[in-house]
């Protein structure tokens, strides 16, 4: 933590759960800011998470915030996804 210059520069974020596998989550990053793969195990959620869920975090651990699932948002995330994958530009 001493090799920090700006320590107290934490910034809230929001995005919504596009993958998950036993050990991983992907997260979509709202406003274009890109995807953020994690491992599960730093996931805070009350119940069993799901793809489409919205997560909020100080770039800290994300927490799942809304139970509510995007489909819309979900599909366009999930295509951008493939899309990388296809073209060899993986996360």
């Amino acid at each position: 933590m001493d090799k920090l210059n700006f320590i107290s520069s934490e910034r809230y974020y929001e995005g919504i759960i596009i993958e998950l596998t036993d050990g991983s989550v992907v997260i979509d990053l709202n406003g274009r800011m890109g995807q953020l793969r994690l491992p599960r195990r730093m996931l805070i959620c009350q119940n069993e998470p799901k793809e489409g869920q919205r997560v909020g975090f100080l770039m800290t651990y994300p927490e799942v915030i809304d139970e509510e699932i995007n489909k819309n948002y979900l599909k366009s995330a999930k295509d951008q996804l493939r899309k990388r994958i296809d073209s060899g530009n993986i996360i």
